[in-house]
């Protein structure tokens, strides 16, 4: 991607990479033109190719070299291209000093997020000669200026370099967070009361976190302040100066799909032991055997649990419930993810998401998975991440349903 725009840059500069030297010139203190081959028949080295097609014929581009992998600018080591580019900006190529400096800034804005820069280390007749240095490390992603209230990528590019600064200084829970959060910016709309020294404007902002409503707990002060700390610094980093504060709110939950008969269908008793939210049609919950699902990770749970149940021997056969609500004592009504039976007996599967990881999240899991088991039913739980491996996966359920469904073996 950097060669690209490099490439580019050069070829949309005032005046040519050679500079006031001819190209032979040029690429003789860089290359041995007469050791590299010809890539035409007729001639023997590289020297005689560019004489012919550039001197003699003209029938190359002026940007032939970019391709051309015997001088390895597009594809070989970086240190090859760096050398190209401090022999473009050499007093002997180009003597005027300003201009040469405004191509070592430009050149630097593409050459930054790779982790390297052109900077003088001597000078010759007064005129800078620059080299490349390494920068130690990569920079950050780089967001184009400026930073607008509606440009949703941008202000996802923002997000990660937060989530990077936090996962940085270790910490974890704050990281997470922002997986499943939106970014925001809309202003403030309290009442401007200015005081003298501090920053606070009438055009003042907040940064607005979107966030899961079971996810809204997890948003103590304490991570709350932490979000910000980090989010506050690489927006000022991006000139939004005026971005005073952070909010967290929930999503809005998508409304219910209805037709135009639904007074109709209101009317109609109806009863349905699927879970209540993915049982509704159009909303974009993926489907098998007539059966819904919650999640893709579901899915392959389902999958999973077939090809078991088609590999048991019909007198070891399984049933599964996919999503069957079931009232409990003091836990109200629940339909856990899957609920299979066999050998006279139930265990619940569960898939938990990554919004399963927080702490009241986790507390409440741990209270299903308590009413469950006074039900002498056990909980199987399966991080979604293992979903990925449908093979180990099944393995490991073959196994966790055999101990559960037949205990005294």
């Amino acid at each position: 991607m950097t060669r690209r725009d490099v490439f580019d840059y050069l070829h949309g500069m005032d005046g040519a990479w050679w500079g006031r030297l001819d190209e032979i010139a040029f690429l003789d203190s860089l290359y041995d033109l007469d050791a590299l081959p010809s890539n035409d028949s007729r001639y023997a080295t590289a020297r005689r190719d560019i004489i012919q097609h550039r001197m003699n014929n003209l029938d190359w581009e002026d940007e032939w070299i970019f391709e051309d992998s015997r001088f390895q600018l597009l594809d070989g080591p970086d240190e090859v291209l760096l050398a190209f580019l401090a022999r473009v900006v050499h007093p002997e190529v180009q003597p005027d000093v300003d201009r040469a400096a405004r191509q070592v800034d430009e050149l630097n804005r593409l050459l930054i997020p790779d982790g390297w820069v052109l900077r003088a280390h001597e000078f010759l007749s007064g005129r800078p000669i620059y080299a490349p240095v390494a920068t130690g490390k990569p920079a950050s992603p780089v967001i184009p200026l400026p930073l607008r209230d509606d440009d949703a990528s941008k202000l996802d590019l923002v997000l990660g370099q937060a989530h990077h600064l936090l996962d940085a200084d270790g910490h974890g829970l704050a990281r997470d967070l922002l997986c499943d959060a939106t970014l925001t910016l809309r202003r403030d709309g309290g009442f401007f009361h200015p005081i003298p020294g501090d920053n606070w404007r009438d055009a003042s902002y907040q940064a607005v976190l979107t966030v899961d409503p079971v996810l809204v707990p997890e948003f103590t002060p304490a991570v709350r302040d932490l979000i910000w700390q980090h989010l506050g610094t690489v927006l000022e980093r991006l000139e939004r100066a005026d971005v005073f504060s952070l909010v967290v709110e929930a999503a809005l939950l998508p409304l219910p799909p209805v037709s135009e008969n639904w007074r109709q269908v209101a009317a109609t008793p109806t009863a349905n032991n699927q879970a209540r939210r993915e049982r509704a049609v159009g909303e974009g919950y993926p489907t098998l055997d007539n059966l819904v699902f919650g999640s893709r990770a579901e899915l392959v749970v389902y999958k999973v649990l077939c090809a078991i149940q088609r590999d048991s021997p019909p007198r070891s056969s399984i049933a599964i419930l996919p999503l069957a609500s079931a009232k409990l004592r003091d836990a109200g009504v629940r339909s856990p993810d899957f609920t299979v039976l066999g050998n006279g007996r139930a265990v619940v599967i569960e898939v938990d998401g990554p919004h399963h990881y927080g702490r009241t999240r986790k507390a409440d899991d741990e209270d299903r998975d308590r009413h469950w088991n006074r039900c002498g039913v056990r909980t199987i739980r399966i991080a979604h991440e293992q979903t990925d491996d449908p093979v180990s996966l099944k393995e490991r359920l073959h196994e966790d349903l055999f101990r559960a469904l037949n205990p005294a073996r």
